[in-house]
């Protein structure tokens, strides 16, 4: 539930990497425009696949309600397979507020307790494997085992909220069977510490996987696949920045497609820089997405 608000306080305080917004407690804080849309990391990058020409599937574990029927609703209009969403009986689905303001957004976030466990999926090309609830470690040891069974299979790992408070320790088992990693700058350096960027990757591939990406903002991005190390630039849309929710799924989404479609990496790295550049020009985590054949032609000029 996004919320844009105009009227707040910014404050860096003695931190102004994470600077704090300020309203003042107990009043009724203006609201200029809101607006509902289904999001999650499952379901962004389900929606920027399948947008880019992959069949794609999501598993995920819902409430049993009107949130659930919404987002099955729309995620069966924008062509994603939704066999494997599970509805929790007497349960309800979450809903995040994000509050939108300045083109950054601060996302109050609620995970129910959810029974994840392997379904019966047919054999992927690709699973991508993200956010999930505390308590993950059981579904996580599941999927490992499949993933060991199944070499055969593509694995892309991004680590959510609670995979990263579970600790590196805690990730140890997929990210040895991981080909693709994604991370932002500090979900790197909480790995393998600060330094020369192409020195991070190599570490980062220590723990297994074959393949890292890093993500920094406004700053670009980067890839190692072991022997070749690439940086670009972010790439800049002249419309203003409207909400940055999502950004990292359609860039990790858009990289997985390219791979699919195969492109190189710098390829693949360029079409995450510009399907992320759109997405964030819109309010919500998959309007600004772009079809595979927008982001080919942008590509092409670059």
């Amino acid at each position: 539930m996004y919320m844009k608000i105009e009227d707040a306080e910014v404050t860096e305080d003695k931190d102004p990497k994470h600077p704090k917004i300020c309203f003042y407690h107990g009043s009724k804080i203006p609201v200029k425009s809101e607006m509902s849309n289904i999001a999650g990391n499952a379901v962004n990058v389900s929606m920027g696949t399948t947008k880019l020409g992959l069949k794609s599937a999501i598993y995920a574990e819902t409430g049993d309600d009107e949130e659930a029927e919404k987002i099955i609703k729309e995620l069966g209009e924008a062509g994603v397979i939704t066999d494997y969403v599970h509805r929790n009986e007497n349960s309800q689905t979450g809903v995040n507020p994000v509050i939108v303001y300045r083109g950054e957004r601060t996302i109050f976030s609620h995970h129910e307790i959810r029974p994840y466990q392997m379904r019966d999926w047919p054999e992927p090309r690709w699973i991508y494997y993200t956010s999930v609830n505390p308590g993950f470690e059981s579904f996580q040891t599941e999927l490992v085992g499949y993933l060991k069974k199944n070499p055969q299979i593509g694995v892309a790992f991004n680590p959510g909220t609670f995979h990263m408070k579970a600790g590196l320790e805690s990730l140890k088992n997929v990210l040895e069977v991981s080909h693709v990693l994604f991370l932002n700058k500090d979900e790197a350096t909480s790995f393998v510490g600060d330094g020369d960027l192409e020195n991070m990757h190599k570490k980062l591939q220590e723990l297994g996987p074959k393949l890292t990406v890093i993500t920094e903002a406004g700053d670009g991005a980067s890839a190692h696949d072991g022997k070749e190390f690439i940086k670009i630039p972010s790439y800049n849309v002249e419309d203003p920045i409207m909400d940055k929710t999502g950004a990292g799924d359609s860039f990790a989404a858009s990289f997985i497609a390219a791979l699919f479609h195969k492109k190189n990496m710098k390829e693949a790295l360029q079409w995450g820089a510009v399907n992320s550049s759109y997405v964030i020009r819109k309010i919500g985590a998959v309007h600004g997405l772009r079809t595979k054949e927008e982001i080919e032609e942008i590509v092409s000029k670059l």
